[in-house]
Formats: structure tokens, C-alpha cells, sequence
């Protein structure tokens, strides 16, 4: 098969769909189409159809039907499936970049000025590590988890309305059977009403919806089937807090291979 360039392809009078699917030129490296970018800050939102703010695209009906404003994707709990898997796959680029998420890419993804993060190798953890992020800042985890780990209630406390933050995750493995339990700060009980997550098959893009939590629960627990699991780079689980103490809103998409991840939550 004989590689067309972008130049040779605009040679053509009249261009046959064969022409474009069979061409090796990648129409995302430059991450420009006609002048939009597609690729904000490596966040492939705009490529994938996505608002190029992130967290606008959270919300169903509610936010279909009403303004973008900064708390409407705490309104409506039902994100379409399929729009929770695509920003999911927006993120993968920035999750495996090899570095921290910087303030820039931050910013796209809250749509306010943020903060550098860190990344964090869970490999040999201890039960004081704490992965959730300050307020308007994204970690990513990495590493391996080989045994069952509670880690303690977080530090952080997402104390008010609209305080934020992203736990990112870069093929972190949790080993066949093996449980990591995440405790939010005391003040960051959940928020039932406004809490999706959905899980992949092992491999594919089959998604499952995952229960929601209880309000006044307080710890996410990640369990892997009977096979090491990895937790594949993109997958991500949004932590909002509403006006209130004890509203925290938790929204992910947790997308793996080797082994599956149910989410449920505890006090």
C-alpha cells in the first residue's frame, strides 16, 4: 500500500473515502483541524467530540438542556455511558506522558487556574500515602499494588463549594484478588445523588454501570478479579465538593486489562 501524503491527497480532484482511511498520514499530529484544536493542552477532548473544557462534559439531561455553568455536571448523576468513556480515553495522552500533570493541563480540565500535581508510585505504598489531590490539581498513579492496602482518610479536605480535583491513573496494576481502599478526609462524606462510575470488561470498551455510593460513606474501594489487573492510562476517578460539608461528588471511569475492577464504597 503506497503512503499519500496531506499533498498529495489535496492533489486530487475528487478524493475517494478509500484514498483517507488507507492513508498513513495521521490528521492528529499537528492536533489542528482547520484552525480548532483538537488536542487542548494533550487533553483529546475536542477529538473525541468532547467540550474542550473537561469536566463540562458530565451531565445528562440537565446539562443538555441548560447552561454549562461551573456546577451543573453535580446536577444530573446520568452521564451517557459512552461520553464518560470518551473523556476517559481524552485523558489517556496526558496520563502517560511520563511527568506530572502541569498547571496548563490542569486548567483545561477544570476550566480554572490550576495547579502542578505529581505523579504517584503506589509500588510498596505505605497506609499513609495520600492520592487525592489538593483542590484544582491532578495526580497520576502508577506502580503496582501486591496486597491488600487501606490507606488512611486523606488529608485533603475539599472543604468548599466547587473544590476539586482529579485522581489520574497510567496502567496501575492491583494484583489478582487485591483490595485498595481510598478514605476521604472526615469532612468529604459522599454525595449519593450526584455519584457515577463505570467499569470496563478486561480489554474491551464493554462498560458497567457501578452502584452508587451512600451518602455518609466515606471510602472508595478498588477490588480486582481473580487476575492482576491493570488500570489502563485515562481512567480516572473526579472528586467535586457541593456547598455543603459532606457532599462530595465522586464521577470515574475505570477502564483495564488482564482483570476487571468493581467499585463500592464503605464508611
Amino acid at each position: 500500500m503506497a503512503t499519500k501524503t496531506k499533498a498529495n491527497l489535496k492533489k486530487r480532484t475528487s478524493r475517494q473515502y478509500h484514498d483517507l482511511i488507507d492513508s498513513n498520514v495521521n490528521t492528529l499530529n499537528t492536533d489542528d483541524w482547520f484552525g480548532v484544536d483538537l488536542v487542548p493542552n494533550d487533553i483529546a477532548t475536542t477529538a473525541l467530540g468532547l467540550n474542550p473544557t473537561w469536566i463540562q462534559n458530565f451531565g445528562g439531561a440537565v446539562l443538555a438542556a441548560g447552561d454549562h455553568t461551573t456546577d451543573t455536571h453535580m446536577l444530573d448523576v446520568l452521564t451517557p455511558t459512552n461520553t464518560l468513556l470518551r473523556m476517559s480515553l481524552a485523558l489517556k495522552k496526558v496520563a502517560s506522558q511520563g511527568t506530572a500533570v502541569t498547571a496548563a493541563q490542569a486548567g483545561q480540565i477544570f476550566g480554572l487556574t490550576a495547579n502542578d500535581g505529581a505523579i504517584i508510585d503506589m509500588t510498596g505504598a505505605a497506609v499513609t500515602t495520600n492520592i487525592i489531590p489538593a483542590t484544582l490539581t491532578v495526580n497520576t498513579v502508577t506502580g503496582t499494588t501486591a496486597a491488600n492496602l487501606t490507606l488512611n482518610d486523606s488529608a485533603t479536605d475539599l472543604a468548599s463549594d466547587q473544590d476539586q480535583s482529579l485522581i489520574l491513573f497510567n496502567d496501575y496494576i492491583i494484583e489478582a484478588s487485591h483490595v485498595l481502599t481510598v478514605g476521604c478526609h472526615a469532612n468529604n462524606e459522599h454525595k449519593a445523588s450526584a455519584n457515577e462510575v463505570i467499569v470496563s470488561g478486561a480489554g474491551t470498551d464493554v462498560m458497567d454501570r457501578q452502584g452508587a455510593t451512600t451518602d455518609e460513606h466515606q471510602d472508595i474501594i478498588l477490588t480486582a478479579s481473580g487476575a492482576n489487573t491493570t488500570i489502563l492510562a485515562g481512567s480516572f476517578i473526579y472528586l467535586n465538593a457541593g456547598a455543603d460539608t459532606d457532599e462530595l461528588t465522586i464521577k470515574g471511569c475505570i477502564r483495564t486489562s488482564g482483570g476487571t475492577i468493581a467499585v463500592t464504597y464503605a464508611n
